[in-house]
């Protein structure tokens, strides 16, 4: 049996006309963890909302295996508005609503799995507080949670890290190691130097697609992928930054 779950065979697309991601391909097999970097504007975002089916391709196809039955999803910024009076337990439940509906009651079991998984992350001290209470990167963690109590198959993060301190930034990517045991995963990230240490593969977006079958990624690879990333080391840390680009109609991958 295949353990692809999801294939982009050729795909464009982009908004009103204009092609901002042009002729990827990709496939996630199961137990995947794929980073993706690559500069603003450059197609990240499409290339999400292409794997999470909020978009159609103009052109290729997208294929989805039928073992893809659920599709984790931590966007880089909630539209939760916090004056909602929801409590971090209720945000997490509403995880569930695709197989609960909007009205459905949460039995015994799926409030264990919640406080479980709010126990992983480390809020179960949170669960009783309204969301509008809590800090950003407590938030973030409950969106975290949201994402992965129904289980997925696939977990897809954009920009994680997004409002967190530096100590749940390490214990969550030591996190994603544990659940990438379990579901495939993929990340995006300006931070090449953070992802490396933890993901297998790397895929750079700027236009195109550059897929790099490897979590070890040199300058040189970079520079041939034309993704205008520059790694700059210090002693054993690496650090990343965006180079100056123009982002240009054509990116040389016809």
């Amino acid at each position: 049996m295949s353990n692809e779950l999801i294939r982009l065979r050729g795909v464009s697309a982009g908004y009103d006309g204009t092609i901002v991601l042009r002729h990827a391909d990709l496939a996630v097999n199961d137990r995947d963890f794929i980073g993706i970097i690559g500069p603003n504007g450059g197609g990240k975002t499409t290339l999400v909302k292409l794997l999470l089916g909020q978009i159609t391709p103009v052109t290729g196809t997208v294929e989805r295996s039928d073992r893809l039955e659920r599709i984790g999803y931590l966007p880089q910024a909630d539209s939760t508005d916090k004056r909602f009076p929801i409590t971090v337990r209720e945000v997490v439940l509403s995880g569930l609503q695709s197989t609960k509906g909007f009205f459905g009651r949460y039995g015994k079991k799926e409030r264990l799995k919640a406080a479980e998984i709010m126990s992983r992350c480390g809020i179960s001290h949170l669960s009783d507080k309204l969301a509008g209470e809590l800090s950003g990167g407590q938030l973030q963690r409950a969106f975290l949670c949201r994402a992965l109590v129904s289980s997925p198959q696939l977990l897809i993060l954009d920009e994680p890290n997004t409002y967190v301190d530096n100590k749940f930034e390490s214990e969550l990517y030591e996190l994603l190691r544990e659940l990438n045991e379990s579901m495939a995963i993929i990340t995006v990230s300006h931070d090449v130097g953070t992802i490396a240490s933890y993901v297998k593969s790397i895929a750079c977006v700027n236009g195109c697609l550059h897929y790099h079958n490897s979590n070890t990624i040199s300058q040189e690879d970079l520079d041939r992928y034309e993704c205008p990333i520059l790694l700059v080391t210090h002693g054993d840390v690496p650090h990343t930054v965006l180079e100056t680009h123009k982002h240009t109609k054509h990116c040389g991958c016809e």
